[in-house]
């Protein structure tokens, strides 16, 4: 209590007007923790970029970040587990309460509330804030009537309204924020399938407007609008399309895609180009190696800036090898009539370890996941792949050690798979996720290293957030 007071005497002891502006927090949840702002570079990748950050103090629980945008941004808050979204206005000061979120633990950040002081009504945060209530409270009234299928008529109605409340705002971020946020309930109502609807949609918010990247309303309106593939084209602009590819040149590609009455502006075409090139990448019937190869271009060669950093960024996301990444594709066959993906093993985390037959510390530790997949098989999937020059040292193995009965396959040296994963030296260790994600890069190994920490440590814990209430080993805290 006696930190809120300070806290509120601060806020009233700021001046009213100063050269620098900050963004002042009170965490008395998150005392001594650090806190990062990020904001979103572009909103095809979602790739945020730091912009501040502090820690939260312990004499009075508070941070503050100084804020240099020049320009209206969505930002995100990190401290510690949590994360919370707000808007920045340019030369603005922001003070907030940040409270600590609840619930059981979790892999992922978890969504925590803020509390504004002191907000002005003109600022961007209040407003939407103010509009999303607004309309909340205009469903509710007419909510029997929406129910019986009215919605579009009621919606059509508020549009009208919203046009006459704001029509003396100047704030564009927030207009264009309004405009898109009833675009997207309009083109969700039916969707965009039919030809006239469609056509209907683009006239009234894209053909008139220029492309809002930095917004995140525009930006969520758009990728639902374009959200088609290269496959969903006719032949001949498939065909095309997949010449283009096949050659790698953006040009042609470009050229290709302004087939698309939909995408006649350049910058809309570009950005929709890049996104897609990223979804085709997992579809086998495209070179992999090309799109890479376009992408590459478009990093250096983008017409619009912000197109330059999406491409870098898919390309980044495709190839890199970090935590929250997609794992790099996997279509190993068994035999002559299966093969793995990651989807087959979807649902469950996958411990993936690449060795050699002749390595005596890679075959101890063969053996300690023998019993790793005993304890906790449930949850985690084994794959073992032997990059032996040969395959008769495998065969060898395979017969002398029965009780590795998981997925251990023969790649060879050199295979595409490994050098995917950039396996330099062997054994090597991976973990990805339920969803196919990297979690580790190298994982830890089966053995405990230098500081006493084996693989072993990260499974408990994925058991412990999977099964809370299951029953606790010998032992065990």
């Amino acid at each position: 209590m006696r930190n809120l007071l300070f806290f509120l005497l601060f806020l009233v002891a700021v001046p009213a007007a100063s050269a620098d502006h900050f963004l002042v927090g009170y965490a008395p949840g998150f005392v001594g923790q650090q806190v990062k702002l990020y904001t979103y570079q572009e909103y095809i990748t979602m790739k945020k970029v730091l912009i501040g950050q502090g820690l939260v103090d312990g004499a009075d629980s508070t941070f503050r970040i100084q804020l240099k945008n020049r320009a209206t941004v969505k930002a995100v808050l990190e401290i510690g587990d949590s994360e919370s979204e707000l808007y920045l206005a340019p030369e603005a000061d922001y003070h907030i309460f940040c409270h600590k979120p609840t619930g059981p633990e979790s892999f992922a950040k978890k969504s925590s509330k803020l509390t504004f002081f002191g907000l002005d009504s003109t600022d961007i945060n209040y407003r939407i804030l103010q509009y999303h209530q607004w309309f909340d409270t205009y469903v509710a009234f007419y909510a029997p009537e929406i129910s019986r299928g009215h919605f579009r008529v009621y919606l059509d109605t508020f549009k009208i309204y919203a046009a006459d409340a704001y029509k003396d705002v100047k704030d564009e971020y927030f207009l264009t924020y309004v405009r898109y946020n009833i675009a997207e309930m309009d083109q969700t109502l039916g969707g965009n399938s039919n030809s006239e609807k469609r056509l209907n949609t683009f006239l009234d918010y894209i053909g008139p407007f220029p492309v809002y990247h930095e917004n995140d309303q525009y930006m969520t309106f758009i990728k639902h609008f374009y959200e088609q593939d290269f496959d969903d084209y006719d032949p001949l602009t498939e065909r095309e399309i997949f010449s283009a590819i096949d050659s790698a040149s953006p040009t042609m590609l470009m050229k290709a895609m302004k087939r698309d009455i939909f995408l006649a502006n350049p910058e809309l075409r570009e950005m929709m180009m890049i996104q897609r090139l990223g979804k085709q990448f997992y579809k086998s019937n495209y070179d992999k190696p090309a799109i890479l190869f376009i992408l590459d271009s478009l990093e250096k060669h983008a017409a619009y800036p912000v197109n330059a950093n999406t491409a870098r960024n898919i390309k980044l996301y495709l190839t890199n090898l970090e935590r929250g990444y997609p794992a790099p594709v996997m279509d190993l066959k068994i035999g002559t009539d299966s093969s793995i993906t990651w989807r087959t093993f979807e649902g469950k985390f996958v411990y993936l370890n690449f060795f050699t037959t002749w390595d005596t510390k890679a075959m101890t530790e063969m053996e300690v996941m023998v019993n790793l997949r005993e304890l906790y098989g449930e949850d985690v999937v084994f794959i073992s792949l032997c990059v032996d020059k040969d395959r008769q040292g495998f065969e060898k193995f395979q017969t002398e050690h029965p009780e590795m009965d998981w997925d251990v396959l023969y790649l060879g040296e050199d295979h595409p798979f490994a050098k995917s994963w950039k396996v330099t030296a062997v054994p090597a260790y991976y973990l990805v996720d339920q969803g196919g994600y990297i979690m580790a890069a190298p994982a830890m190994r089966p053995t405990p290293d230098g500081e006493y920490e084996s693989i072993d440590k990260t499974f408990f814990y994925i058991r412990k957030v999977l099964h809370p209430n299951a029953p606790k080993r010998i032992g065990e805290p």
